[in-house]
């Protein structure tokens, strides 16, 4: 990017400080993208006086972001697209602001781009931590939430020693279960249980991919539930920490991730085990 991110700056940094150096133009047009509102509707949910209101969007409209018609006001095209930005990155912004401890220690970049760029998607969730006293606090939790799911997604690249008897009982719960996992795990688990491997692999419910490539997240998405682990900035995965959420958005960021995964992986057939 270089030079050419400094070029753009340059043309656009005027108007990106007008519009940043004023939480009241920032509220409106997030307001806006709902739709038309009068001043009066935009006083009571801003919280500030109609004269205030009134100013902003003179100055709004002056840089053409918004336009006042009979029936109040509306966004422009650009004020629509721009507002769209700006919301996406203060959604970011709180997501990663919200436990910006776990944030700054994991490798956030083995989170695939496309994906990083929605990550403000997430947004309601809790990180569930492992202790001395407790080391295995986040197995324990992810198994309690897991074992009720009538639908299972995950991606591993970690071999876990539980994962056989899980599976199983998944399908004694007739739940379906989608999973993509790495070459060095489908081999491990070979190693470990090939007979109870094949037995997975056998039932109807249960589908596996195996991908050859450099997974840098584990994560577990449900009909109710979406996991996700990271590694650390040391390179070795962090089974300590665990990010949970049961927010609708975090759940279909995950399943969109496991379908990214999947649409590179390779299934399994029992054959060739």
């Amino acid at each position: 990017m270089g030079r050419k991110g400094y070029s753009i700056y340059e043309d656009t940094g005027d108007l990106l400080k007008f519009i940043t150096s004023s939480g009241v133009r920032i509220k409106m047009m997030i307001g806006l993208m709902e739709g038309c509102k009068t001043s009066g509707q935009l006083r009571d949910e801003i919280g500030v006086s109609s004269s205030t209101v009134i100013h902003a969007a003179r100055d709004l409209e002056k840089e053409g972001l918004l336009v006042e018609k009979e029936d109040g006001y509306h966004l422009t095209s650009v004020g629509s697209v721009i507002s769209s930005k700006i919301y996406e990155l203060i959604r970011t912004m709180a997501t990663l602001e919200k436990h910006r401890d776990f944030w700054l220690s994991h490798d956030v970049e083995g989170i695939p781009e496309k994906f990083l760029d929605r990550i403000g998607e997430i947004e309601d969730y809790e990180i569930l931590t492992s202790s001395v006293k407790d080391i295995f606090k986040t197995l324990t939790v992810y198994v309690e939430f897991t074992k009720k799911a009538k639908r299972f997604y995950g991606v591993s690249p970690i071999f876990v020693d539980a994962f056989v008897s899980l599976v199983k009982k998944l399908i004694k719960n007739e739940a379906e279960v989608e999973l993509v996992l790495t070459r060095d795990v489908v081999k491990e688990l070979v190693k470990k249980d090939k007979k109870g491997f094949k037995e997975i692999l056998s039932n109807n419910k249960i589908s596996i991919w195996q991908i050859n490539e450099d997974v840098r997240v584990a994560f577990t998405v449900t009909d109710s539930i979406f996991s996700l682990g990271l590694f650390g900035l040391d390179g070795i995965y962090d089974p300590s920490h665990d990010l949970v959420s049961r927010d609708k958005g975090a759940i279909n960021w995950g399943r969109e991730l496991f379908e990214y995964y999947k649409s590179r992986a390779k299934k399994l057939e029992l054959e060739n085990i």
